[in-house]
């Protein structure tokens, strides 16, 4: 996928699109993208160490400091048909005090297609308190090394 448009794109999810998320008109239903992005984009956490607290309330962060999602949203380029095998990246953009900003592309895996594009505004949060907090140093300098370059809030 060297020349695919998610080649700048450090993680990358590959899925196969399920007859059952086709709608009544032909293509995968809306929604779904916002799950393949979010697929994308827990595995991006998962790589730099931003996995917050388990719905049991286990903290795996420092201080049970995790992403929480503020806004999301979607431009959809075309529609994909059954059957697509299909990527789902995940980039950041920019990282502020207290949020990241995410940038997210699905595309057709084989023919580097793009489907959809999007992106999402996530803050760092201690959930036990639900106070909005610093994006954690090293959380922060995983990012920096992923990405390959330092961002300035």
């Amino acid at each position: 996928m060297s020349d695919a448009p998610l080649k700048d794109f450090p993680v990358v999810v590959p899925f196969t699109l399920h007859w059952s998320e086709m709608d009544a008109f032909g293509h995968a239903n809306n929604a779904r993208t916002f799950t393949w992005f979010e697929s994308s984009r827990i595995a991006y956490f998962a790589r730099v160490g931003l996995t917050g607290p388990s719905g049991a309330g286990e903290d795996r962060t420092p201080g049970g400091i995790g992403p929480i999602l503020a806004a999301t949203s979607a431009e959809y380029l075309r529609p994909v048909v059954f059957p697509a095998r299909l990527v789902a990246g995940t980039r950041v953009t920019r990282i502020g005090t207290s949020s990241i900003t995410i940038e997210h592309a699905v595309a057709g895996e084989d023919d580097g297609v793009l489907y959809t594009r999007g992106g999402c505004t996530i803050v760092t949060l201690r959930y036990a308190t639900h106070e909005k907090v610093p994006v954690p140093a090293p959380i922060r300098a995983s990012i920096e090394a992923l990405e390959g370059r330092s961002f300035t809030p």
